[in-house]
């Protein structure tokens, strides 16, 4: 079981916030509700993942899905509030390396609107 509940903070800015286990019976319910979130002008999602409870493989990948389609409508991916759990599977497939991860969406919301998000 996975939830979504998405908040657009501007028109160019979203925060989905994921509730649940992101496996293979919800990665294409979540893949849908990132690709409806890139709608128009929005460019930039952060996946609040503080109330995600398991990532499995098919959740990678469907991460891996949702980058790559942000990238491809110009925009990008932001995930915050990563557990250690999560954390230490995004460490072992190198997938930190290929997402900004930070420790708060609050933080990251004020960095974003202080223009001093740096874009790797």
């Amino acid at each position: 079981m996975i939830d979504f509940q998405t908040n657009t903070i501007s028109d160019s800015l979203a925060v989905v916030a994921v509730s649940g286990k992101l496996d293979e019976m919800t990665r294409s319910y979540f893949f849908q509700c990132i690709s409806d979130t890139f709608n128009g002008e929005c460019k930039q999602v952060i996946v609040d993942c503080s109330g995600l409870g398991l990532l499995g493989s098919s959740g990678l990948a469907s991460l891996l899905m949702a980058r790559k389609y942000a990238r491809k409508e110009g925009g990008r991916i932001y995930l915050t509030h990563v557990n250690s759990t999560i954390a230490e599977v995004l460490e072992r497939t190198n997938l930190n390396k290929l997402f900004s991860i930070y420790p708060s969406t609050t933080g990251l919301l004020e960095i974003i609107r202080s223009g001093k998000l740096a874009h790797a």
